[in-house]
């Protein structure tokens, strides 16, 4: 694979494609096999609920770990404000064999508006990696949307499978949220103002 700017931003001295850092893709079920749910933060009136299905509040993960999040709407604005969400495997390789552009730290060409953010996100000058304010909605590789009850729900999963780049033997602090519109690459240091409730879950990399 043609190397790039971003295959080694996931790397420590060595450079390791992105491919092999940062998710092998687990399947996505939209149909409720996702196992537990977490939706632990006040925000009942958003029309948005943001919901963390893995890890979950306690967990204990292997530095290799799995990600997965779900947006559901509450009303018909909330089915509008995830109307330009999109079923879409982002493969890390493009069909012309480099780096597909749209896998990438950031906001999320399937899911534009989700936010997800690790507190143990390293800061990396002169790549996308600003710390524990990267979205890192861009490297979910699977991305599905669904409908319930006539309202929509997108599926939105992340293996991460560089073992270590998130740390070892160290707490971890999930965040996940979705905002109006295109969420941006790193929240700001004033933050969002979000759609959904903002689900903490803190967990512990192995």
């Amino acid at each position: 694979m043609t190397r790039s700017r971003f295959t080694t931003f996931f790397a420590g001295a060595a450079a390791i494609p992105l491919t092999a850092l940062l998710l092998s893709g687990a399947a996505i079920a939209a149909s409720g096999t996702h196992g537990k749910k977490h939706s632990n933060s006040a925000g009942n009136s958003k029309p948005v609920t943001a919901v963390v299905i893995t890890p979950g509040g306690g967990d204990v993960v292997a530095s290799q770990f799995n990600v997965d999040v779900s947006l559901q709407a509450k009303n018909a604005l909330g089915n509008t404000l995830l109307s330009e969400y999109k079923n879409q495997f982002i493969d890390p390789t493009g069909p012309d064999g480099k780096e597909n552009p749209e896998f990438h730290p950031g906001a999320s060409s399937a899911a534009p508006g989700l936010v997800v953010t690790l507190s143990t996100t390293p800061n990396k000058p002169g790549t996308p990696l600003v710390g524990p304010s990267t979205n890192l909605a861009g490297v979910f590789q699977e991305n599905s949307v669904s409908k319930s009850h006539g309202r929509l729900q997108t599926w939105n999963d992340w293996e991460v499978s560089a073992p270590g780049f998130f740390g070892e033997n160290t707490k971890a602090v999930l965040t996940v949220y979705a905002v109006a519109g295109k969420a941006p690459n790193a929240v700001p240091a004033g933050g969002l103002k979000p759609i959904s409730n903002v689900v903490h879950e803190t967990f512990r990399i192995g």
